[in-house]
């Protein structure tokens, strides 16, 4: 995740595999990452490209500009946004592992209200999960809630990541 000139860039990338070549990709993504590319389509290129040298990833790209959060995301990535009061939009995913073969990745936008909640999480948590509003009242503190999450919809034999994000202020 970085701070850009007008806008804030992150992602959650799941690469392939486990082990040491799966390690190195993940490296290998995190320097391409903390390069600061602005640029949603160009940064998904570079991904891609150092991806195919290994085995590739599901990913999630976000850049989050005032209301409107524009992402790019593939593979087994599930997404949602809890949009007060009690509404729930999915983020959609397009098919396909970045790295396995050229793609050209679509990109969607959303408007997020203030108070939303991002919610994107890879294979590693159960099928069964969905963010709901009885997730938030557990706690109000992003780490304590995915931590949560993780303990009780985690697959023990994946590794898994959940970001969750709230977009504060007024309208």
């Amino acid at each position: 995740m970085f701070a850009a000139q007008n806008t804030l860039i992150t992602s959650v990338i799941d690469v392939l595999g486990h082990g040491e070549e799966a390690h190195r990709c993940a490296l290998e993504l995190l320097n391409v990452m903390r390069k600061h590319e602005e640029n949603l389509r160009i940064l998904f290129a570079k991904l891609e490209t150092t991806a195919a040298r290994h085995r590739g990833c599901a990913l999630f790209l976000g850049s989050f500009s005032g209301p409107v959060v524009t992402y790019i995301m593939v593979g087994n990535m599930r997404g949602w946004v809890f949009q007060e009061p009690g509404k729930i939009e999915v983020l959609y995913a397009q098919p396909g592992v970045v790295g396995a073969r050229k793609l050209l990745p679509i990109t969607r936008e959303i408007r997020v209200r203030p108070n939303s909640t991002l919610w994107i999480c890879s294979d590693g948590i159960r099928r069964s999960f969905v963010p709901s509003k009885e997730h938030l009242l557990i706690s109000n503190e992003g780490m304590e809630l995915a931590k949560g999450i993780l303990k009780d919809y985690g697959i023990e034999e994946d590794d898994a990541s959940i970001l969750i994000g709230r977009r504060w202020g007024q309208s």
